[in-house]
């Protein structure tokens, strides 16, 4: 009840929510991975692709991947970034920024948005590889 109501709270003076970051979300961490920065930013990005309401991906830098995140009632455009970063051999940290372009309160909905996105990468499989099917010998 108390955690609920300090986040409604800081709802309404936090516009700008960064995993590991943002004191008004201190339960927002980065995720950890034993890959390397390619493969969980291929990953990454796939899973971007498909969240609702994100358009206009682009990569700024390598392993960086910025969107666009079109709010479904008011049409408030946020901005979503992305980094996989090397935290050590053969580990990767993938860090979320979600801000809202405009206002000074977003009444949780960054906070929400990077719950939500990371949900999808942990549930993401990737499809299996189509059948192969080896050349007849004729």
């Amino acid at each position: 009840m108390i955690l609920a109501l300090l986040t409604a709270c800081a709802g309404l003076t936090v516009n700008d929510v960064t995993t590991g970051e943002s004191e008004a979300y201190p339960e927002l961490k980065s995720m950890y991975f034993h890959e390397a920065p390619q493969a969980v930013f291929s990953r990454a990005e796939t899973v971007a692709l498909t969240m609702p309401g994100w358009q206009n991906c682009s990569t700024p830098e390598p392993f960086v991947l910025a969107c666009e995140a079109v709010t479904p009632k008011m049409g408030f455009v946020d901005d979503v970034t992305i980094w996989a970063v090397p935290a050590g051999p053969g580990m990767t940290q993938l860090k979320m920024r979600s801000a809202s372009r405009k206002g000074k309160g977003d009444l949780g909905a960054n906070a929400k948005r990077i719950r939500a996105y990371q949900e999808a990468l942990i549930a993401y499989k990737p499809a299996a590889p189509a059948d192969v099917i080896p050349e007849q010998a004729q």
